[in-house]
């Protein structure tokens, strides 16, 4: 016989239905622990998950492992979804995470804000959500109280240590039901159920699928950030980021000032950055870009080991294209 006790981890991102796991099964009398699993491609700002738990007296709990996260994004068992989203290894990623702290802190089970046929590939069915499970180490532990009374029974309902009676059955994709429950139970404050994975964005994924030959830049965490920023351009094996707006110029100037960057000489224009130190070359064609992405700049700086002034024509749109690294247009905004 299974040992469980009420205390449990919570697999929380700040959605509304990681949220709702949460105060259903706290308003049951349970210790929840929330955990948020990091990831560099999953938009989320930690200060405003702690800000949505604040109220209930929770404290946030946090995971990385980013070279893990990379090796499942590289060779994911179970395959991706329409563009570089391998949403099935990513929920057993996350799942591992939860038993893990689960171990660590003495809890006993693990709960989600899965919903039954909500997702296309990691909630789709059943036999899905028990595969996940099954391949983290959890079978059987995995609460998901939103759709519970829609599944088989979990080892701590067969035990009397949770009652059924008093959880969901949520399913579909519609949020109707969620919204409804949400106001009965006075919550206010959750994230709009667009999503935050920028997996599942094409050009953010060409972009990422570029640089997974490239292990020096995968171990680098700027170059890994940089991917949500800019225009990408690969110029000799040197990457090279091009902001694209005023306020990515500032960014780039502001956050990364530590990287070899060209900048338009006396005049407002477009900013780009090196991950690495460029051969004279590369330093040309930068400039050219940068100056195709700046009319008012006569000349360019480049600033690294050295500086100099760079005084090179803007580079044709056909040139331009022989350059580029995957996708130039990310969902999210900089």
């Amino acid at each position: 016989m299974e040992k469980f006790n009420k205390r449990c981890v919570a697999l929380y991102s700040g959605g509304l239905d990681s949220l709702l796991a949460i105060v259903i099964v706290k308003n049951l009398g349970f210790e929840v622990l929330p955990l948020f699993v990091k990831t560099p491609f999953y938009n989320k700002n930690e200060k405003e998950l702690k800000k949505q738990l604040y109220p209930m007296g929770l404290k946030l709990f946090t995971k990385e492992d980013t070279e893990g996260y990379l090796e499942i994004i590289k060779n994911p068992r179970f395959g991706y979804g329409k563009n570089l989203n391998p949403c099935i290894d990513c929920k057993i990623f996350f799942l591992k995470k939860a038993k893990e702290f689960m171990d660590e802190s003495g809890a006993s089970f693990v709960i989600t804000g899965d919903v039954l046929g909500q997702r296309p590939m990691s909630q789709r069915s059943y036999t899905v959500l028990r595969t996940i499970e099954k391949h983290a180490g959890l079978e059987g532990k995995v609460l998901r109280p939103l759709s519970a009374r829609c599944l088989p029974e979990t080892l701590m309902e067969r035990e009397g240590i949770i009652n059924r009676e008093k959880l969901f059955c949520i399913q579909g994709r519609t949020r109707a039901k969620q919204l409804e429950l949400a106001k009965q139970l006075g919550l206010e404050s959750f994230e709009s159920p667009a999503g935050g994975c920028l997996l599942t964005d094409i050009q953010f994924s060409n972009r990422l699928k570029e640089m997974l030959t490239k292990n020096d830049e995968l171990k680098n965490r700027e170059a890994l950030e940089l991917l949500k920023v800019g225009r990408h351009f690969r110029i000799d094996g040197y990457k090279f980021i091009v902001s694209r707006n005023e306020k990515e110029t500032k960014l780039l100037l502001e956050k990364y000032g530590n990287l070899p960057r060209i900048e338009c000489l006396n005049a407002p224009g477009a900013v780009g950055v090196f991950l690495r130190e460029p051969h004279m070359n590369a330093v040309i064609v930068g400039a050219s870009i940068v100056k195709r992405y700046s009319k008012k700049a006569n000349a360019m700086i480049f600033k690294g080991e050295r500086e100099f002034i760079v005084d090179v024509k803007p580079l044709s749109d056909e040139e331009l294209e022989k350059y580029r690294a995957g996708g130039n247009s990310v969902r999210e905004k900089a």
